[in-house]
């Protein structure tokens, strides 16, 4: 009888912190869908971003607005593109964790100061019920989603050649 106190806060907190623990291991369990998963949907895009500029090159070859839009890595978290005209572009993505960054600078001519007008956009990664993995525009009033990673490759496309 003397530990009853035990007994009752014990039960007080499994009642209480119940929902808490749960939600604290459903947010983990998503982290560690985002760890094994974020990486591979990041490699894909790469690829998926790498096709469709040269799907692009081929479709402007020969015409007075073809220029050559330059792809490169930055170690296995980052991608440079710049192109110098028609439209011009500076970009840096970045891979981080939950996120993948696109930080770009671009004009309808010829390329013009990078440094000006950087607009960044972020993409975070999420976990649905069922354990699937998808990113979603962070900042957008009616963020978009983005299952596949050639949806996101072209979303960013878009983003850079369209002016």
């Amino acid at each position: 009888m003397a530990k009853d106190w035990i007994a009752n806060l014990a039960q007080d907190i499994k009642q209480k912190s119940h929902e808490a623990a749960e939600e604290y291991g459903r947010s983990q369990h998503q982290a560690g869908i985002v760890t094994t998963q974020g990486k591979p949907f990041f490699t894909t895009f790469v690829l998926c971003l790498e096709q469709d500029i040269s799907e692009i090159k081929h479709q402007l070859q020969g015409d007075v607005t073809a220029s050559d839009t330059i792809m490169q890595t930055s170690g296995p978290a980052g991608v440079k593109l710049t192109r110098s005209r028609f439209p011009w572009f500076d970009a840096r993505i970045t891979h981080n964790d939950a996120t993948i960054i696109l930080d770009y600078a671009k004009g309808l001519g010829v390329a013009g100061d990078p440094a000006l007008d950087r607009k960044t956009r972020h993409f975070a990664f999420q976990v649905t019920d069922d354990d699937t993995l998808y990113l979603q525009d962070s900042f957008a009033d009616n963020p978009k989603r983005f299952h596949q990673p050639e949806d996101l490759a072209r979303q960013v496309i878009q983003i850079l050649f369209e002016v």
